[in-house]
């Protein structure tokens, strides 16, 4: 089960802090002009009005990368870290249950596009899933940090 547990962790850790990356990637546009940036997101979203602005896009990068952090155990092992887990881990199953749309609904967003509904439904979801529950296997606390 202690293998299962650090292999759910890994991949949680792997999983977040690539989303939080790329994210942020996107976000700054480093390396792509802005009318290339939106013509790509018109073409996946299908919907212009549903375009992310660079602020949220990083905020969300900067979430995953502290998401990452938690899942991997940088931020400790004591009963808050594991809660925050826990609680991470029930929001991605629920963003991998409900899809995509009703994230943007929660964030008051209009509803996106017909080509981000297929994505979200063969990528976004799945992966969402597969991160919520390997953060909630990898969440344990260690009986040295609860006794120290």
């Amino acid at each position: 089960m202690s293998a299962l547990r650090g292999f759910a962790r890994f991949i949680a850790w792997t999983g977040l802090t690539a989303v939080g990356a790329l994210h942020l990637a996107w976000a700054s546009g480093s390396s792509w002009p802005a009318k290339n940036r939106k013509r790509l997101a018109e073409s996946v979203v299908g919907n212009a009005a549903a375009l992310p602005e660079p602020t949220a896009t990083a905020a969300v990068g900067a979430t995953a990368l502290v998401g990452g952090a938690i899942a991997g155990g940088a931020l400790g092992e004591n009963g808050v870290a594991v809660a925050v887990r826990r609680t991470g881990g029930a929001l991605l199953l629920a963003r991998a249950a409900f899809g995509g749309d009703a994230a943007l609904a929660v964030l008051g967003l209009p509803p996106a596009g017909r080509r981000f509904r297929e994505l979200d439904r063969r990528f976004y979801r799945p992966l969402c899933g597969v991160l919520g529950a390997a953060m909630i296997i990898g969440a344990r606390r260690r009986r040295g940090a609860a006794n120290g």
